[in-house]
């Protein structure tokens, strides 16, 4: 990591920790390469975190603060905070795999926390939802312990994910998909199946098959406009951060799936399928090529996204798919050989300590009704 440029940086204060001298700061340009390069450095960032993709967010009408901690002139901790106006909670924020944080130390934990709580108390939000980094195990505790109550929103909260270790050699992670899955990708090479990266320009094909494979699904396409992706893809394709993989048989495009990276992960976002050649299986074979690229490219996991609560709720508990869902894209997700991890349920901070204890009595009444939980927040 370079030395850090305060110049792009409000000063807010310094105060020992454990025999350290800590110095929080605001950032105050909406693209922080520091900070996005801190979260490349740490097995803790994650995307989510970046200022390229809060930028993309505010097409959907969000804004967004960044906050670090710095000492002797390196970033060790910080968090980027989403934020808008929702009617009728008032002025909310989203903290999504933060605060990101390279040190086990309880103390040096708690005083991120603290900085996060007046921040959130600093810049008047009503309800702060966090969910911690995906391997920050130890501050769920530290978070109760500071007035962090359970979230309920699971719409906005994905309690999984599931993870390909890209460090073996590629015939072992071959051999640790699924013996029929393995016979898929065969036939997909051998009947003229191919992939192949796509540009800019192929979005708009990705966009039309993401909302077909979404109305199958009978779920709402996100992002819903696809003035998100040419965003995203601008930001984030200057550095390499956003790859386009189609694939095609006999030169028509059967399927996309969007890539993006950071630090040692390939994150396999988004996906849209046709609906043609399924006999094929095309779906299958782009998988198997994203984790030889990804391989290739240096990579040490592909982080294929959630899948359904009820499926990942059996295979922890060592249980077969159901028939049902064993026809499901979230099942196709389990078939590659990678584990299904569980990730935090996630916290709400609500300054308020009225409405704090209102919230912890009446939420789980709430979220008996799932429309009305997701008008409360985050519900567009």
């Amino acid at each position: 990591m370079k030395r850090f440029d305060s110049c792009h940086y409000l000063k807010k204060d310094t105060v020992p920790v454990g025999g350290d001298s800590l110095t929080v700061w605001d950032a105050t340009q909406p693209i922080d390469d520091q900070w996005d390069a801190f979260l490349a450095s740490t097995p803790f960032g994650h995307f989510y975190q970046t200022s390229k993709w809060a930028r993309a967010r505010v097409l959907d009408g969000w804004k967004s603060w960044i906050t670090v901690i710095t000492r002797e002139d390196e970033i060790i901790a910080g968090f980027q905070i989403l934020w808008r106006v929702k009617s009728p909670v008032g002025k909310v924020g989203l903290l999504l795999k933060g605060p990101v944080i390279a040190s086990d130390d309880p103390q040096m934990v708690d005083h991120v926390i603290s900085v996060l709580k007046r921040s959130a108390q600093t810049n008047r939000l009503k309800a702060l939802v966090i969910q911690p980094p995906d391997k920050g195990e130890q501050i769920d505790l530290l978070l109760r312990q500071q007035g962090f109550s359970s979230s309920y929103f699971d719409s906005t909260i994905k309690n999984n994910t599931v993870l390909i270790d890209l460090r073996g050699s590629e015939e072992e992670i071959f051999k640790r998909i699924k013996r029929t899955k393995r016979q898929n990708i065969n036939t997909a090479i051998r009947k003229g199946i191919t992939v192949r990266q796509g540009d800019k320009e192929d979005l708009e094909t990705f966009f039309t098959f993401m909302k077909e494979t979404c109305k199958r699904q009978q779920v709402l396409p996100s992002p819903s406009n696809i003035d998100f992706l040419y965003t995203l893809w601008d930001l984030f394709s200057p550095d390499g951060n956003i790859t386009l993989f189609l694939a095609e048989y006999e030169g028509e495009v059967v399927t996309c799936l969007i890539v993006l990276t950071l630090g040692g992960t390939a994150y396999l976002w988004k996906f849209g399928w046709s609906g043609k050649h399924a006999k094929l299986y095309p779906n299958i074979l782009i998988y198997w090529e994203i984790f030889k690229w990804a391989k290739a490219h240096g990579f040490h996991f592909a982080d294929l996204g959630t899948i359904s609560p009820g499926l990942a709720q059996r295979i922890w508990n060592g249980d077969t798919a159901t028939e049902e869902m064993s026809k499901t894209y979230s099942y196709l997700k389990t078939c590659f050989g990678g584990d299904v991890v569980p990730l935090s349920k996630g916290f709400v901070y609500i300054p308020n300590v009225f409405l704090r204890t209102a919230y912890n009595i009446l939420m789980p009444l709430v979220i008996k009704s799932p429309v009305l939980s997701r008008k409360l927040l985050f519900e567009r």
